[in-house]
């Protein structure tokens, strides 16, 4: 088996003290140098696995002020039905060509991330539940990308600031996770989301209910309105 660097001068740096000669000073050169490459190589190590991981924070947004419209269940309905999108997505759940893809990790809490495929860096999407993202939906011109998450539980405010919080992100494709860029947030403590569409590039509808779940779907009261996300 081959000795390393290190064995090596561990066995000058004793041979010297027992002979009381000049290699015990080499020895400890060859050691020194030794641990100083294999500390640095051990940062540069934990860097490129910090690196993998970004995390975005709320300094990145600007806060966003919601002006909403009520509609009828009918419209609410007709908008889900009409969403589509101009881009192709593929397989990994996003759009084909970015070279991103989706990952939900859901282990002690729920996750979600937008991952590149030819660096294996990720992307935690926001989301300061358990539960993790409700809702994530790009625009009809794949340029945004909305993230909602909610809570409806009675007991919210032992847990969590808010009962739903809504991001806004530009998204260029082509250009990985540089292409994601944190745009706008809101939260709120009126209501909880129970469901989200976009009705045009800049307008989202969303299903909301002031009461917290209990019993079955059926006998929740939902209300829905539209608002203009103003992200240009």
């Amino acid at each position: 088996m081959k000795a390393s660097k290190l064995q090596i001068g561990l066995v000058f740096f004793i041979a010297g003290y027992l002979i009381n000669d000049s290699p015990k000073v080499i020895a400890a050169t060859v050691i020194y140098d030794t641990l100083k490459k294999n500390s640095r190589n051990d940062k540069i190590e934990r860097k490129v696995v910090n690196d993998t991981r970004i995390r975005s924070n709320d300094s990145l947004y600007n806060n966003l002020e919601l002006n909403f419209t009520e509609i009828s269940k009918n419209e609410f309905q007709s908008y889900i039905g009409k969403y589509k999108t101009s881009c192709v997505l593929d397989s990994g759940q996003f759009i084909s060509g970015s070279d991103l893809y989706v990952i939900h990790d859901c282990k002690e809490i729920c996750q979600t991330y937008l991952a590149e495929r030819s660096t294996n860096r990720k992307m935690l999407m926001p989301s300061t539940y358990d539960s993790g993202i409700l809702k994530m939906l790009l625009s009809p011109s794949c340029n945004q990308l909305v993230v909602c998450s909610s809570y409806d539980g009675p007991d919210y405010g032992n847990y969590y600031e808010h009962r739903a919080e809504i991001f806004l992100f530009h998204v260029s494709t082509g250009t990985g996770l540089k292409g994601i860029t944190p745009a706008l947030n809101y939260y709120t403590k009126d209501w909880s989301v129970n469901n989200l569409t976009w009705v045009d590039e800049n307008t989202i509808a969303l299903e909301l209910y002031n009461g917290t779940r209990t019993g079955t779907e059926e006998n929740l009261q939902f209300r829905y309105f539209k608002a203009n996300l103003n992200a240009k």
